[in-house]
């Protein structure tokens, strides 16, 4: 095989087991497929093979589980393959999990160096590079708070700036330029265009047609963890999109009709159930009733839940839960648990739950909801891990919980020099006083 900027030759890599206990939530337990018997080790990729010439742009696609970001990861260094080689010639410039390598506590411009650095920046090529990445973020008036607080979308500006301003010989991209306003995407495209033109070598993952069309020369497809093919962009996009096509056409074909949901729901990805119950509307409320995707920490949230299909003699145990952006899971619970059993006197049922208080740390999360038969033997629609949720506001150094707090210095014996004997200091945080 031809030497090139990116080499792969035979990889491979399998992911094993963690044993066979059962899981401890109902999204481990549906998709494990309500058994015990211990899972056998699989291989996420498997005799995967190509060279990436210096200069080139080449595309990675592939449906959902086709080891796109494995393969990009492990280019990167983040992690070893189990089989085979990779070699990488040249500075690396990586956007593998956009704000991962963010440190919280640190300012935005202390973490510009820091990144830089871990890039293989010298310390005066990062100063002196410091002013056109803070520029390219938008980041000016926030570049001396900690990072901690910086929304979503500041922390992702912040991670594309530095990633395309060290000067790469690969920039790696995994769907980074897939958030973001238009505005923000477009420049972003138009810094990766540069960083191409100047000689570098781009290797982007992404399931936005149009933007590896607008960025590519080459397109790797993989499917199951396979090569499909690999090869200019006019030869090889088409068997990717029909491959699309045929996916589409088989979910037409799937039991659940409703469409009226505000997210996208993937058959066997983010859907999974009999459809004999349907859910037909999900709404997140802020304590005003208004449907909002955002709250402060401690701020109450109900979720609206509307099904269809009931009847007397088949009704639903509904279950929700909020699950953090790495998939653990922060919270879950049912209507059985509660003792709650919806009245069924029409096919439409809606049920609205409220949590008094979500003392959550500022971030991203996610709200699962599904319906699932008394017994818990059917599923009958579950949506997993699909609403989003932001929580804002002060938090924690670390940890997902952010309860009240109270902090207070108990003065166990009188001194000689206290004047008042029985004095108690005492300060309390609670984000709701």
């Amino acid at each position: 095989m031809r030497q090139g900027a990116i080499t792969v030759h035979d990889v491979g890599k399998r992911y094993r087991p963690q044993g066979g206990a059962r899981s401890t939530t109902l999204k481990g337990y549906l998709l494990s497929g309500r058994s015990v018997v211990k899972s056998k080790s699989f291989w996420g990729l498997r005799h995967i093979s190509f060279a990436v010439a210096p200069g080139q742009a080449v595309g990675v696609v592939g449906l959902n589980g086709a080891g796109k970001s494995t393969l990009l990861r492990l280019i990167g260094g983040v992690g070893r393959p189990d089989e085979g080689q990779i070699k990488v010639r040249g500075r690396i410039g990586a956007l593998l999990d956009i704000g991962a390598g963010l440190t919280d506590d640190l300012t935005g411009r202390e973490n510009i160096f820091l990144l830089g650095v871990i890039a293989g920046m010298r310390r005066t090529e990062v100063a002196e590079r410091f002013d056109e990445i803070v520029t390219f973020a938008e980041l000016e008036a926030a570049v001396e708070n900690p990072v901690r607080s910086y929304s979503t979308g500041m922390r992702m500006r912040l991670a594309f700036a530095v990633a395309v301003h060290v000067r790469p010989d690969i920039l790696l991209i995994d769907e980074a330029l897939a958030v973001g306003d238009q505005a923000f995407q477009q420049k972003c495209i138009a810094r990766v265009k540069e960083i191409l033109n100047g000689g570098a070598t781009i290797f982007f993952v992404s399931h936005d047609v149009s933007q590896v069309r607008e960025i590519c020369d080459h397109v790797l497809f993989l499917r199951g963890g396979r090569v499909v093919g690999y090869g200019p962009i006019d030869e090889m996009l088409p068997l990717y999109t029909s491959a699309v096509e045929a996916k589409v056409a088989s979910v037409q074909h799937e039991p659940f009709a409703v469409t009226k949901l505000p997210v996208e729901l993937v058959p066997q990805v983010s859907r999974f159930g009999n459809g004999e119950l349907q859910i037909a509307a999900v709404a997140l409320l802020n304590e005003q009733s208004t449907p909002t995707s955002t709250i402060v920490a401690g701020d109450r949230l109900s979720i609206s839940l509307t099904y269809v299909g009931a009847t007397r003699d088949r009704n639903a145990v509904i279950v929700i839960g909020i699950y953090a952006a790495d998939d653990t899971c922060c919270f879950e619970t049912d209507s059985k648990l509660a003792e709650f059993a919806p009245v069924v006197d029409t096919d439409t049922v809606r049920i609205e739950t409220t949590l008094d208080r979500v003392d959550l740390a500022p971030g991203d999360y996610r709200v699962t909801v599904g319906l699932f038969s008394a017994d818990w033997q059917q599923v009958y629609d579950y949506h997993a891990e699909v609403y989003p949720l932001a929580v804002t506001g002060p938090g924690p150094r670390k940890g997902m919980l952010n309860p009240p707090t109270q902090w207070q210095q108990v003065q166990s014996r009188p001194t000689a020099t206290s004047p008042d004997h029985g004095s108690l200091g005492q300060h309390s945080l609670d984000r709701n006083s």
